[in-house]
């Protein structure tokens, strides 16, 4: 395992083999501006690229986890005219890749929701596997109040939650729900105690790492683009993804294992 980078805007820690990545800055509710956006990007391609960690916990600094898009930002593009537009994609657009390759992270991923989760936010909690909220946080996919629309993954991932109709009454109204409305409505999968929040869902993503991590790999990467191929397209990748599990050292020792364990019980009941 290597060392974690350090960022100016985000915290990375590793326990037990679980990343823990915090949105570091509490002082603007850990609002996203062009700074965290890189810092995402380079602790996100770290992540991803060190095969000892097995998992990770996505979680904010202080009372917040994520206010959404940084306010500042928003007031320089007042000033850019009619560049707002132009640097604006440019900007989007490299986020998205970060955001794509957390969404496609070969390892089960959590978002720990401490605390409010708004616009930008939301949608970079919503991208993780799964999404545990603190029990007396709040989320909103607020960008209509600001003449704004979903600009990270929301439209993707909020459908598949709660369903077209309910996104779009969210989307449409912008307002907050409460944290029992989300896990109601299957936004959030788990609601806890702020302070038990990340260490519950280490222990979670832990009981993950005890089985072989490409099987794992192998699985999200096809249950992730599920709701867009056919029976038969799903099919196909199944058996693509099983014949290279066939081979795989996982695999074969665990079948090994499996023999030698029923071999002693044999013995043991012999005796």
């Amino acid at each position: 395992m290597t060392d974690a980078p350090t960022f100016e805007t985000l915290v990375l820690t590793v326990r037990d083999g679980i990343a823990v990545l915090t949105l570091n800055r509490p002082k603007v509710r850990n609002a996203i501006d062009d700074v965290m956006r890189l810092d995402l990007k380079a602790a996100i391609d770290h992540i991803g690229g060190d095969r000892a960690i097995r998992g990770l916990v996505l979680t904010g600094a202080g009372a917040a986890f994520c206010s959404g898009g940084d306010i500042r930002g928003m007031q320089e593009r007042l000033e850019q005219g009619a560049r707002a537009g132009e640097l604006g994609w440019w900007r989007q657009r490299e986020f998205h890749e970060s955001l794509t390759k957390l969404y496609n992270l070969g390892v089960p991923t959590l978002a720990a929701v401490n605390g409010p989760a708004f616009g930008l936010g939301l949608d970079v909690a919503l991208t993780c596997d799964f999404v545990w909220l603190a029990d007396d946080s709040e989320v909103a996919v607020n960008f209509v109040r600001r003449g704004l629309v979903s600009d990270g993954g929301g439209f993707f991932h909020l459908p598949r939650r709660v369903g077209v109709a309910k996104a779009k009454e969210l989307f449409f109204s912008g307002r907050t729900i409460s944290a029992e409305e989300a896990l109601a409505l299957g936004v959030a999968d788990k609601l806890l105690p702020a302070g038990e929040l990340v260490a519950k869902a280490i222990d979670f993503l832990k009981g993950f790492a005890e089985h072989p991590a490409t099987a794992q790999a192998m699985a999200k990467s096809i249950l992730n683009r599920t709701f867009e191929l056919s029976f038969e397209q799903v099919n196909v990748l199944a058996s693509e993804g099983q014949a290279f599990c066939y081979s795989s050292a996982d695999h074969q020792n665990s079948i090994r294992e499996f023999f030698e364990e029923r071999e002693r019980a044999r013995k043991a009941k012999g005796q």
